[in-house]
């Protein structure tokens, strides 16, 4: 029973009582002062009576004419004479039951009055006795209209008690609203603050978990400059700033594997030609600061774009990995003019010659193979001591105009969802024990005989703004699913599913008939999305936890600075992108990295999740770091 109820019952129960209390005290006090006015009035009236027929010479006829008038008034009950030898000599009693007042209330309150005595005489002869008792139903209806209006009164005391009780409680307990609100949001690991309340006990309540918010906020702020210390530490160059060729080829690798939007982009690899002679004209530290300058710029172009890299190979070569981009020759553009902006405004750019080469790579490519394919074209270039760009294809074929290739995907799509072309696979997530979590589900296209997999149409569902529809089928067919299965499933979600105000609401009416099978349905969205627009993620996180299902981030590690936002959104797991998994068993880098966000993860109650393991030493490893669950090749479905 809630606190407002109880404090409601204990005003009714204190109304109760006081009522009761004063009805006691008035009724008691009223019938014994309606006993002794009766008893007066019988007194009286007996004497008055009595003197009155005494005048009369106590005539017989008369004796019963005056007794027998008086009786008919109706205000007695009995009257009685009585001879000096104990005979009746005239007697008149009412002895109709009492209707002015209940009967419960008769019985509960009998009025008993002694009646009143008078002698009779004739002369100095007594005629007899006179005996005198009022009727009490004029005082029942007294008392018991006396009791009406009491009651009447403490009940609309009652009703203006509780309107104003309602009002006051409302106030006083406004904070403990707040109080409540924040220990539910606490068990959902969002550790937020309130404003402190004036009573002093909730003050008090409010202050402790204001306090523990705060330090929690405190520590994932701290771990979160922490993690991005070392990460620029093992993973960039000091020089130019720019991510180090190793985590750079690691990133490259998790891009041709992962199964998303990201599967499909631009790779251009950039030359300085005649750098090594240049250090030796202008010196090391002039070089240095001109390799600083580029490095500036190229972050400035990966800046603005979620999950866009750039790396020094080596000396003289510089990499632009662009997710996502099908427009190599204008990423390559922007690559070149970048850094020959540096050198002029150095005024070193009369003798540089920067030739580029730029290919787009899609899903299931390897490293060898693109590099092979840019060494070959950039070596091309680089023949022709221009500051050319070269465009290479994979084998013969060239890309079509985009317009005629959006149309084309544009019709698949379409025929693809009228005709439920697309499905789930499934790929089990096992804690160490080798338990299930739950079965990761990208999406697949079913076309023309062929499974595409996501990382090969996604990118042309995001081109042609259909996610928000593709992220509403996909919550159907997991929901299908799950009805099927009865085990948790995963789906990835889109930006739109974040960005799109009404996307929220459509879950919401989606989930609400499907109760049971909400709570077995987690979502992930990319972790830039995530960040990147942080307050429609805490929404649609808090629409999707009221119905019980799981939210979390994918894709983690890239933007670890910004891990302190996450205090108050709620979340339920990380999945750390698997170019932070690669080879984690001899990267001790890595290791540190995994074993930190492990630590500020579990501090706050979030499950921390490892994409692409493919090595059991990677899983041994992952263990020893804290890691709670794996996915990848090297987790099978016999495992489960």
């Amino acid at each position: 029973m809630s606190l407002f109820k109880q404090l409601w019952l204990a005003i009714i129960f204190l109304l109760i009582l006081v009522f009761g209390g004063s009805f006691v005290v008035n009724s008691l006090s009223a019938k014994r002062y309606l006993e002794q006015q009766l008893y007066m009035k019988n007194s009286d009236n007996a004497t008055a009576l009595a003197l009155s027929l005494t005048q009369q010479d106590a005539d017989p006829v008369l004796l019963e004419l005056t007794l027998s008038a008086q009786f008919d008034t109706g205000h007695y009950e009995m009257i009685e004479l009585i001879s000096p030898e104990g005979d009746v000599i005239i007697r008149r009693e009412d002895k109709q039951t009492i209707t002015d007042a209940p009967g419960w209330f008769i019985k509960l309150l009998p009025i008993e009055v002694e009646a009143g005595r008078a002698d009779v005489q004739k002369g100095w002869q007594q005629v007899g006795t006179l005996t005198l008792r009022s009727h009490s139903r004029f005082a029942y209806r007294e008392l018991w209209q006396s009791t009406e209006k009491l009651a009447l009164v403490f009940l609309v005391a009652m009703i203006v008690a509780g309107l104003l009780g309602n009002y006051l409680l409302r106030i006083i307990l406004r904070p403990l609203d707040d109080v409540v609100t924040q220990a539910e949001a606490i068990g959902e690991r969002r550790f937020i603050t309130t404003d402190e309340p004036y009573t002093l006990e909730f003050r008090k309540v409010v202050a402790a978990m204001n306090n523990l918010s705060v330090r929690i906020q405190k520590v994932l702020t701290e771990e979160a400059r922490r993690l991005e210390k070392w990460q620029r530490q093992a993973h960039v160059d000091k020089v130019t700033g720019l991510t180090n060729r190793e985590p750079f080829m690691q990133t490259l690798e998790a891009a041709l594997e992962s199964d998303d939007v990201n599967a499909t982009g631009t790779l251009s690899l950039l030359r300085i030609s005649g750098l090594a002679q240049m250090n030796q004209i202008y010196g090391r530290r002039t070089i240095d600061g001109l390799l600083g300058d580029i490095g500036k710029a190229l972050n400035g172009i990966v800046a603005t774009h979620s999950r866009w890299a750039a790396s020094r190979l080596n000396g003289s070569d510089f990499a632009l990995l662009a997710p996502r981009s099908t427009e190599p020759e204008k990423v390559a553009r922007n690559v070149q003019e970048a850094i020959n902006d540096v050198f002029r405004h150095r005024s070193m750019d009369s003798d540089v010659k920067l030739p580029v080469a730029t290919t787009v790579y899609v899903h299931g490519e390897t490293i060898g193979e693109l590099m092979t394919r840019l060494d070959g074209a950039l070596l091309a270039t680089e023949k022709q001591r221009e500051s050319g760009i070269s465009v290479a294809y994979k084998g013969d074929m060239q890309m079509l105009p985009m317009r005629e290739q959006m149309a084309h995907w544009r019709g698949i799509f379409e025929r693809a969802l009228q005709e439920d072309k697309f499905t789930l696979a499934t790929f089990p997530v096992l804690d160490l024990r080798k338990n299930l979590i739950h079965f990761e589900c990208p999406v697949r296209l079913e076309w023309e005989g062929e499974t595409l997999s996501a990382g090969a149409f996604l990118p042309w569902i995001n081109r042609l703004e259909m996610s928000s529809v593709l992220d509403q089928h996909v919550i159907d067919l997991a929901l299908r699913m799950i009805s099927v299965r009865n085990k948790p499933i995963c789906i990835n979600l889109s930006v739109a599913a974040v960005v799109e105000p009404g996307f929220p609401m459509w879950m919401s009416e989606r989930l609400s008939p499907h109760p049971e099978a909400a709570k077995l349905l987690w979502m992930e969205v990319p972790e830039a999305m995530a960040f990147r627009h942080l307050d429609n993620f805490k929404r649609l996180c808090q629409r999707a936890k009221a119905y019980g299902s799981k939210m979390g981030i994918e894709h983690v590690g890239h933007q670890l600075s910004d891990i302190g936002q996450l205090h108050d959104v709620g979340l339920d797991y990380l999945k750390v992108d698997a170019s932070f998994v690669r080879d984690v068993d001899t990267n001790v880098a890595n290791q540190t990295l995994l074993r930190t966000l492990c630590t500020v993860g579990h501090s706050v109650g979030v499950k921390v999740i490892a994409e692409g393991v493919r090595s059991e030493a990677e899983r041994d490893m992952l263990q020893e770091l804290g890691i709670d669950g794996i996915t990848g090749p090297v987790v099978t479905i016999e495992e489960n």
